[in-house]
């Protein structure tokens, strides 16, 4: 899409302010629909960004005609026919409409707002609509359309028939005594008889036995003492008849054409469509439908949408944290013991709180000799920084990067810690380290979002290389013989306190000197030594994350 330049924008103000003869022209808007937030779009991961001056790819202001652009639904302002004011001309923002997407308008110098065409439209239904949907056995059922442009149950399944489609079974009733015929259920979900009435005797009375019945299943059926069968319920059953095709749940709601086998089980055969907006269960952030500078925490219903409110609108202090991993050997079992603790009292709680996202890294060894290696530990060479994710809101996304997290070795008693946090403030990489992927938009080497706070929660057993000795006022076992040069804590302190960053560490059983190095940098960065939990155990770092949690609570305003 081509942006429109400053110019062109003051332009096109001009001409909405120039008719004839001293008369003044303005667009009125086009009477597409939507819900508006103060000019933020929302992202996946609940954060908010200033829309920019994204132009209609042709470059053309709307049509002055008052009709509704293709794509927006009517009813965006609040009489089709008559302009919207705004307040501040020549502005220009992007707002919702249509069936989730977004739309270009801008200020016109009349005070009126004027409307592009409606894009980016990926849900499955307009918001607040309503229908009938079939469900069950030929039942139908009210649904309606949420926020999140996807449909969502809002009562009962009623009118269903008998059966499934397809399934069959014999039956007595409208034969001679002595006499069953075979039923099959319609597509109207009915039993109707595909056969004569035929004599269904039995040879002695007394016998039990299974037979096939139905969509692959069984049922009993019990000679009676008139020596005629008589049948139980068809039970087992797969989901369709073999040979048959039809529509099978994907995805996230969806559906997709699909074939039944012989064992009665569908397999796909087109792609899944009509998927909702996410998992059921999990949550997120967002701004929508909440005033300019507030934002909510929606669940995803069992529809796939978010539309169940966790907590209401409120004012947000977005936090961004990044758990930094000490990944060299002699950490690697703590690290191990502690992650399932870490993913439940830390993680999980942390991503609830209202504009709080987490992302991991680790933090190793240089490959030079004496300080680390070259070869493997399970599998790499060592490096002083290796990035993971950035700061987001998927706890499942968190646990994948780190079940694939790297081991590296070290070659001495102190780690690159320093190095690391210098990486993710934004200092210089160094050859050996691999940077964080981030998205468009994060800052610095960390991938943090504009304006939210960083914190640091370091999971580690060792002291660190070129941080501060407790017992001098110099570097503790400064590396030698490196280049570039690595990162120093007198350097990393003004990183952090240039960039508001907080230091929370999780010490999995450090020998001196590391924990009166973890509080010289503690008391350095302003923070109370409180800010050091000695965890060893689940038990303690259950307690340890959860005086975590209780912090960035603090530091998000909550």
């Amino acid at each position: 899409m081509q942006e429109r330049s400053a110019w062109s924008w003051a332009l096109a103000a001009m001409v909405l302010t120039l008719g004839g003869c001293g008369e003044s022209t303005t667009l009125s808007p086009d009477g597409g629909g939507a819900s508006m937030d103060g000019g933020s779009l929302s992202g996946e991961d609940g954060s908010t960004t200033d829309a920019g001056p994204i132009a209609a790819q042709d470059g053309s202001l709307p049509e002055a005609d008052g009709g509704a652009e293709p794509g927006l639904d009517a009813g965006m302002t609040p009489d089709a026919g008559a302009p919207e004011a705004c307040t501040s001309p020549g502005m220009l923002e992007r707002v919702a409409c249509g069936m989730c997407g977004t739309v270009e308008r801008f200020c016109t110098a009349a005070g009126t707002w004027a409307y592009g065409t409606c894009s980016g439209e990926g849900g499955a239904c307009m918001p607040g609509s309503t229908e009938s949907a079939a469900c069950g056995m030929c039942g139908t059922q009210t649904r309606r359309c949420t926020d999140a442009c996807a449909w969502e149950a809002t009562g009962s399944c009623t009118g269903e028939g008998v059966c499934a489609p397809g399934a069959t079974t014999r039956s007595s009733a409208g034969c001679a005594a002595g006499q069953t015929r075979g039923l099959a259920c319609s597509d109207a979900c009915v039993f109707e008889p595909v056969s004569e009435c035929i004599a269904d005797g039995c040879p002695t009375p007394g016998t039990l036995d299974r037979e096939p019945c139905g969509m692959c299943g069984t049922r009993e059926r019990f000679c009676n003492a008139m020596r005629v069968w008589e049948y139980g319920a068809c039970g087992g059953e797969g989901v369709c008849m073999p040979g048959t095709t039809g529509a099978s749940a994907c995805g996230m709601c969806g559906t997709q054409a699909s074939r039944c086998t012989d064992t009665c089980t569908w397999i796909p055969s087109g792609t899944c469509s009509g998927e909702g907006s996410c998992t059921p269960g999990t949550t997120t952030r967002t701004s929508a439908g909440c005033p300019a500078g507030q934002t909510h925490l929606l669940r995803c219903s069992a529809a796939c949408g978010y539309t169940e409110e966790v907590e209401a609108c409120t004012a947000s202090r977005p936090v961004d944290v990044t758990l930094v991993l000490d990944s060299t050997g002699s950490n690697e079992t703590s690290l191990a013991a502690d992650l399932p603790t870490i993913a439940s009292r830390c993680v999980g709680p942390l991503l609830a709180l209202r504009d709080v996202q987490v992302g991991v890294s680790y933090a190793g060894e240089y490959p030079v000799s004496p300080y680390g290696s070259a070869g493997t530990f399970g599998g790499g060479a060592d490096r002083p920084f290796e990035g993971g994710i950035e700061p987001g809101t998927s706890a499942m996304a968190l646990s994948t990067e780190v079940a694939g997290r790297p081991r590296f070795s070290g070659g001495d008693a102190q780690d690159a810690l320093v190095e690391a946090l210098s990486s993710l403030m934004g200092g210089p990489l160094a050859t050996s380290s691999r940077a964080l992927s981030c998205s468009p938009g994060r800052t610095d080497g960390g991938c943090w979002r504009t304006g939210a706070q960083r914190v640091f929660v370091v999971h580690t057993d060792s002291p660190i290389h070129n941080g501060p000795d407790p017992a001098s006022t110099g570097l503790l076992v400064p590396y030698v013989g490196i280049t570039p040069a690595p990162a120093t804590w007198p350097e990393l302190r003004t990183r952090m306190g240039g960039g508001g960053a907080t230091l929370l560490l999780i010490d999995s059983g450090s020998t001196s000197p590391a924990p009166a190095q973890f509080d010289e940098m503690l008391t350095d960065l302003g923070q109370p030594l409180s800010d050091r939990h000695v965890a060893e155990g689940a038990t303690a770092v259950g307690t340890a994350c959860d005086a975590i949690v209780a912090r960035v609570r603090t530091l998000a305003g909550l």
